[in-house]
Parts: structure tokens; sequence; C-alpha cells
């Protein structure tokens, strides 16, 4: 008999789900290293008489850069996260209710902490 604190996600589908959080992981840190290695090539001195339109650019694009590296953090730890619930033996439970979050969804979104009821009270408030 289960416990409540054991999530009952079967063998196979976590084995498949880590596979994906592997592959995932890989995936982010490879885009990471790949805008890290593009960045220090850029120019990083644009006085060059192009003016003050270049500059505005530059600056764009630094700002489009930072964004997107921050996303990439935040998705990086949360497959990261889920992967440490693999190893803890929670994974395929709600973080806030300690619910199972279904398979469909863990098929879906692997990464996901919390099932679609709590998911929805965080995209209320």
């Amino acid at each position: 008999m289960q416990t409540s604190t054991e999530p009952t996600t079967n063998c196979a589908a976590t084995a498949a789900s880590r596979a994906q959080l592997m592959l995932q992981r890989t995936e982010l840190r490879d885009s990471m290293d790949h805008r890290m290695a593009e960045a220090s090539t850029m120019r990083s001195d644009v006085s060059d008489g192009h003016g003050e339109t270049e500059h505005l650019v530059v600056a764009e694009q630094h700002d489009h850069d930072a964004r997107l590296d921050a996303i990439t953090r935040s998705a990086l730890a949360d497959v990261e996260a889920a992967i440490q619930r693999i190893d803890n033996g929670t994974y395929g439970l709600c973080a806030d209710c300690q619910e199972e979050i279904p398979a469909e969804r863990l098929e879906i979104l692997p990464a996901t902490p919390v099932c679609v009821r709590c998911q929805a009270t965080y995209e209320v408030a």
C-alpha cells in the first residue's frame, strides 16, 4: 500500500520523464552557452561614428539578450528541480496540495511542480 507521500506514477513513466528532462537540461545549457559565445564576439564599443541610433539598437539587443537569459535560467532551474524531485521520490506530487499530478500533465509539462488546480490559483492571483 502506498502512503500519501509516494507518487503513484510508474517507473517507466518516471524514467521517460527523466530522459526528457535531461534532454531539456542539455538543450537549455547549450542555448545559454551559445548566446554567451555570441555575446563575447559582438562588438562592445560602437563609438565608430554610427551615432546614437546604433547605440540604441545595441542597448535594445542587450536588453533582449538579458530577458532571454533570465527566461532560460528560470526554465533550467525548473528542469533541475524536477530532476531533483525524481531523485527524492516526490516527482508527480503537487508541491502545494500533495495530490498526484495527472500523468497526462507530466507528459506535456514534465518540469511542472504543481497540479492544474494549484496552477490555476497562481494564475488568478
